[in-house]
């Protein structure tokens, strides 16, 4: 941001990959000021149901991937998590309507189901875009699980942006934000609408190879 010295480096997650990737970015986290991190606070009963897709020992252990876990923080620098936590996110999920729900409770289990017996590193590259967090099942625009998952959360990841730049905009300092990469193209299009923050360098880092 032109005039003030406060830099985020964002990195677009994805939550299923080689190790290699992981200790790739916590490598990188340990040489940031502070980190603003993805991740619902406490257990949930519903996190459980729509992340087991991707949780699957089965296939992690048949493609060699794993998925991302909380220690990718643990490098000595300062975390802040604005998510929601795990009794409001089963709040809001039992909101949704029946039909919706027994939707997600038929479809998700026989997805893992599938992806356990015929999962391939292509097949899941495949699934993957530059704004998908992992080869889960989405939830597309006009679903009420959207709006929870992506809409909501990606409010609490730009409001917890605009206090760090209100309070540290000043500072000479790198902020990592480490959040899915569906929630990337809403908090840079927050950073530059909002606050005049322009990109000014990109990386590829490869999350597993096929």
């Amino acid at each position: 941001r032109k005039g003030t010295p406060c830099r985020f480096t964002i990195y677009p997650m994805i939550h299923l990959g080689e190790a290699a990737f992981y200790r790739d970015v916590k490598a990188r986290l340990a040489g940031h000021d502070l980190i603003v991190a993805e991740g619902i606070i406490g257990p949930s009963s519903a996190t459980s149901l729509l992340t087991q897709v991707y949780r699957s020992k089965t296939l992690q252990t048949r493609l060699g991937l794993q998925a991302q876990t909380g220690d990718l923080y643990d490098v000595g620098v300062p975390v802040v998590t604005p998510d929601m936590t795990g009794p409001e996110l089963d709040r809001r999920w039992r909101e949704i309507g029946l039909p919706e729900r027994a939707m997600w409770y038929t479809m998700t289990p026989a997805v893992r189901l599938f992806l356990d017996m015929f999962a391939t590193r292509s097949l899941v590259a495949s699934q993957l875009q530059t704004d998908s967090d992992t080869l889960a099942i989405e939830e597309p625009p006009g679903f009420e699980l959207h709006e929870i998952i992506t809409d909501q959360r990606d409010v609490l990841l730009c409001e917890a942006v605009t206090r760090i730049h209100t309070e540290r905009c000043e500072e000479d300092i790198n902020v990592a934000v480490v959040y899915g990469a569906a929630h990337v193209a809403p908090l840079v299009a927050h950073l530059r609408v909002r606050h005049g923050y322009v990109p000014r360098d990109a990386e590829w880092l490869q999350v597993f190879s096929l």
